[in-house]
């Protein structure tokens, strides 16, 4: 029994120890890159749909609007009797009211006309109904049409080198600090050559690559450190030079010139 138990654990063990040190599983990825796919446009073109309704217009009759046949019309007449139970009385000697117009020897007599037995019928013909005819319904106006070009007008094209030259064109300016002190010592020295002051009393304020032909006017934009310069139909295919920029100490003018590209 103990030799079965010691058995068991040596497989236990044996187990445990190879399942520590198997391999650990890897797998192959594939590092070439897609092929890229190459993908078209459609061409813009126009088309004309037609309007999913039609103005047709319509004409009905209505039998409201015909001319009645003239019919006979019946009337009845009806004679109402009327019966007076005051003469019965009145004749009776029954004094009812006797007014001052009507004593004795005051008025003259009077004949009373006797009332006719039959009363009198008076014909009169009833007219016809006449109807008076509108017309209430307006013609339906055709709907309006209206042609439009599919086709986009041809692109114009005109030679405006001159009103493109006249408007500045903005110039950065370089990094001097990446500028040797040699070839900055240089610089100052053409300065101070073509301007004729003392490089204490200048102040530079940049360094700029414009055209060396064709440059009307310079502006210096101190917020953003470019140049504006008005250029001529000189400017056209000239070469860049460096160009640099100073303001006098002593009364803020503005002095400026070429120097030698190194």
């Amino acid at each position: 029994m103990l030799g079965g138990r010691f058995r068991d654990a040596m497989s236990d063990m044996t187990e445990t120890i190879r399942r520590v040190f198997q391999d650990p599983p890897a797998r192959t990825i594939a590092l070439e890159l897609r092929a890229p796919a190459a993908r078209t446009v459609p061409f813009p073109c126009a088309q004309i749909l037609a309007p999913a309704f039609r103005m047709v217009p319509a004409t009905a009759s209505v039998p409201v609007l015909e001319a009645a046949p003239p019919t006979r019309a019946d009337l009845d007449w009806e004679a109402t009797l009327v019966e007076e139970a005051g003469w019965g009385q009145w004749a009776s000697g029954a004094r009812v009211c006797v007014p001052d117009l009507f004593q004795a020897g005051r008025i003259s007599r009077l004949a009373v006309p006797p009332l006719p037995r039959r009363p009198g019928v008076r014909a009169e013909p009833p007219e016809p109904f006449r109807g008076r005819v509108r017309s209430g319904l307006e013609a339906v106006a055709a709907p309006r049409t209206r042609a439009v070009v599919p086709a986009m007008e041809p692109p114009r094209s005109f030679r405006a080198l001159e009103q493109v030259l006249a408007l500045p064109v903005a110039f950065p300016g370089e990094d001097m600090t990446r500028i040797s002190r040699a070839i900055w010592m240089r610089y100052t020295l053409k300065l101070v050559r073509e301007t004729g002051e003392n490089i204490r009393n200048l102040d530079v304020l940049g360094l700029y690559r414009i055209p060396s032909r064709g440059t009307r006017q310079v502006n210096h934009q101190a917020a953003t450190g470019r140049l504006l310069v008005a250029l001529g139909p000189e400017a056209a295919g000239a070469p860049r030079a460096p160009f640099i920029l100073a303001r006098k100490k002593d009364d803020d003018s503005i002095v400026c010139c070429f120097v030698e590209d190194v």
